[in-house]
């Protein structure tokens, strides 16, 4: 799945930092879960999970990552619908799982919301999806929907439909890295049928994920180890990723038609500055100040922090709020270690192919073109 801040090529150095700071396993905080690469390792290690996210989507991941202990079996739904298809032979999953997806991938396909707003059929001409693709999300929603509503499916499996849903339509989605515009031309991965993967159900203990603002939790949680991956620009994810907020909400939402009258402007957003993270805001100190408390409000012992450094947040202060979590000056080469990595473009530079506008991205001098490092801080309280 395209997620801006995606640690998955980073996961053995954030353990590496971890176990610098003595930690062995228990339970992680992971304040800000997005896709859910990082707590997924972190189960799959041993360790008990508690996740953190504003976005409904990645709630989605997170309850399907961390609070199922193994694929749901889907007894309720077999013991009422004729789940015809064996689908795809995949002894890991129970035949629950297979039949379901593969009764999903074969429902009729259908015009709703999807076709009407987020491809070219719709009246306001999003070309987000292919118009067979939406009908196919379209029916997919409405089947997940009716099932939840006659109680053959359960919150959790909800949820793991939901998930494949989700991943099913990012890879079929014409956008070049985040929902924040579509593009003109077709690209090639936009083609083709709507499949569903069924989601990975990590191995280790029951963990829980909360859906809400980290800042207000964070002072609750009890764990051993807090790993942080605060947005590091001004890039709001609910603004960003819309597309999976709707899937969620639709196949959610007790009124589907109020829904739908939500969504307003040239990319289809529903409202979300509710969701708006001052950790995206370059306003003054705003940014550092709501990074701050959370350090400040947490007891857990130990942090590791990604973090990019072309963020809003510079080195120096991170040094200074992280020396006062520590109680103590970190010292050079001890709290940090540098990532080098190619730099994320969702664009080219200059002009934005749907918005008009340009956008510049600055060569760091000494550094191959679009060479960036990533921040990794770890530290441990006195």
């Amino acid at each position: 799945m395209r997620y801006l801040g995606n640690k998955t090529k980073l996961l053995g150095a954030i353990e590496a930092a971890a176990r610098r700071l003595g930690f062995e396993g228990g339970t992680v905080c992971d304040l800000f879960a997005g896709s859910g690469a990082v707590s997924r390792f972190f189960r799959s290690r041993g360790c008990r999970v508690l996740a953190c996210d504003l976005m409904e989507s990645s709630h989605v991941f997170q309850r399907v990552h961390l609070e199922l202990d193994g694929a749901p079996s889907f007894d309720r739904l077999r013991s009422a619908v004729d789940l015809r298809q064996p689908g795809e032979h995949r002894p890991e999953l129970p035949e629950g799982v297979t039949r379901t997806i593969a009764h999903l991938e074969r429902v009729p396909a259908t015009d709703g919301l999807f076709t009407r707003q987020y491809s070219p059929d719709g009246v306001a001409g999003r070309a987000f999806f292919r118009p067979d693709v939406t009908r196919r999300i379209d029916a997919i929603i409405a089947e997940i929907r009716d099932w939840f509503a006659r109680d053959l499916i359960d919150e959790l499996e909800r949820d793991y439909l939901t998930a494949a849903l989700i991943d099913a339509a990012d890879r079929r989605a014409n956008i070049s890295g985040t929902y924040g515009a579509f593009l003109k031309r077709w690209q090639s991965n936009a083609d083709g049928q709507l499949r569903l993967v069924p989601p990975e159900v990590g191995n280790g203990p029951v963990g829980a994920g909360h859906l809400g603002d980290a800042s207000t939790w964070i002072g609750e949680v009890d764990a051993d180890l807090l790993y942080l991956d605060p947005p590091y620009n001004g890039r709001q994810y609910a603004a960003n990723y819309h597309i999976f907020e709707v899937i969620v909400r639709a196949v959610r939402c007790d009124d589907p038609p109020e829904l739908e009258a939500s969504i307003y402007g040239k990319t289809g957003l529903v409202p979300w500055r509710d969701k708006a993270s001052k950790l995206c805001s370059r306003r003054g100190r705003e940014c550092h100040d709501a990074f701050r408390e959370i350090l400040r409000a947490t007891r857990i012992p130990r942090v590791v922090i990604s973090y990019n450094e072309e963020g809003i947040i510079t080195r120096d202060e991170f040094r200074e709020m992280l020396s006062e979590y520590a109680g103590e000056p970190v010292e050079a080469g001890e709290w940090l270690t540098e990532i080098p990595y190619r730099r994320f473009r969702s664009d080219a530079d200059g002009r934005i192919s749907t918005t008009g506008s340009s956008r510049s991205y600055k060569s760091i001098p000494g550094r191959e073109r679009d060479e960036v490092r990533e921040w990794l801080f770890h530290v441990r309280r006195r």
